[in-house]
């Protein structure tokens, strides 16, 4: 599947530095809009990976971007000035700020690339767990509270407070310790990773 990526900001400083940093790591197809409106132009695009890094306090043009998401998995990226606006974080699937590191940056694409073609909305028919559920159970299990979460997989709290609402639904496991013992039984986590404290 093609992987195309939009960077829209207005400061093309902005734009153009994203952009040489994503093509430092990554060979990919990345294109600078200045504007959400003008990706009305790119509805054409189907059956595509496409990855939206979006100014965050900006008019979003959400019609074109449902319009996007019929045809291609769509990951929205929030660019944030500083730290993220709750108005906005039900919206986005990542965050980024103007303090992230190239590193940062680096392992967003990854993070997403890792998902896959998996349309991120589908829930399982059969109560299984997503890949995105079963990363944050890894990371429960390991200790990690919401927020660190959040920070390792550029996500927001909301979103992990989501996975985990729909996780205790699917798995009727409530405690840390029988998210422990699932991810054991379920070869997502090494027993040699697990700090015992953290299961007290």
């Amino acid at each position: 599947m093609k992987e195309n990526v939009f960077i829209v900001h207005r400061s093309e400083i902005i734009r153009k530095g994203l952009s040489l940093i994503l093509q430092e790591y990554f060979k990919m197809e990345i294109t600078q809009l200045n504007s959400a409106k003008d990706l009305s132009s790119f509805l054409g695009i189907s059956n595509s990976t496409m990855i939206l890094i979006l100014e965050a306090q900006a008019d979003l043009n959400l019609k074109a971007i449902d319009l996007l998401k019929k045809n291609n998995d769509v990951y929205l990226v929030g660019f944030y000035a500083e730290t993220s606006d709750e108005q906005f974080e039900k919206i986005f699937d990542y965050q980024l700020n103007h303090y992230s590191s190239p590193l940062q940056i680096q392992k967003l694409i990854q993070v997403i690339r890792q998902s896959g073609n998996k349309n991120k909305n589908a829930m399982q028919d059969n109560g299984e767990l997503t890949s995105r559920e079963k990363d944050v159970i890894k990371l429960i299990s390991l200790g990690l509270a919401n927020k660190e979460i959040a920070d390792k997989l550029f996500i927001s709290i909301h979103t992990v407070i989501s996975h985990r609402k729909n996780i205790t639904e699917k798995l009727g496991i409530k405690s840390i310790s029988g998210l422990t013992v699932y991810a054991i039984m379920n070869n997502l986590l090494d027993i040699q990773d697990i700090n015992p404290e953290e299961l007290i």
